[in-house]
């Protein structure tokens, strides 16, 4: 997330020193991936943490059981797992199965709107990078099958391939 300065910032509890000093580099950012941590912006514990950008309140879920919580208090979710129909509340989710099919997320809240930019959006069509057809779904869902999101999850946790045509 951005600051109110413009920099970047972390949460305190994020373990991937590497991919954080990388952003920072990226950014044109001398500091360590320690300085950038701003235990200000954030609340965390061990299921997640919880920040504030221009108004909007974000959830970094890192645990299922921060879910129920977070889904309700959060305009924005971002988890590394699929959220599936658990959360319904948040305005704007990032989640695994979102990832995988759009490619990384770029938030912006502008006023009382969160704008999303993907990387599947801005590259187009290419030969080597398969389109992906996520069916999105607004509204109450009737009953029917199981959702295709959590038999990515149990594929992915058997050591399956989720991409594997076989399954």
């Amino acid at each position: 997330m951005r600051s109110s300065t413009g920099n970047l910032v972390f949460p305190p509890a994020t373990a991937a020193g590497y991919s954080v000093d990388n952003w920072l580099m990226a950014d044109g950012d001398e500091r360590d991936a320690a300085t950038a941590a701003d235990a200000s912006a954030f609340r965390c514990d061990l299921l997640g943490c919880i920040g504030v950008v221009k108004g909007k309140t974000v959830a970094l879920i890192r645990h299922p059981g921060a879910l129920e919580e977070d889904c309700r208090l959060a305009d924005i979710v971002i988890a590394p797992f699929t959220l599936g129909k658990k959360c319904r509340a948040a305005r704007v989710i990032v989640d695994r199965r979102r990832l995988k099919a759009h490619g990384a997320h770029a938030l912006y809240i502008e006023g009382l709107s969160i704008r999303t930019e993907t990387v599947a959006a801005a590259r187009g069509h290419r030969p080597w990078a398969p389109d992906r057809v996520i069916v999105e779904m607004a509204g109450p869902l009737s009953p029917g099958p199981a959702d295709a999101r959590d038999d990515d999850d149990a594929a992915e946790a058997s050591g399956r391939r989720v991409d594997d045509p076989e399954r």
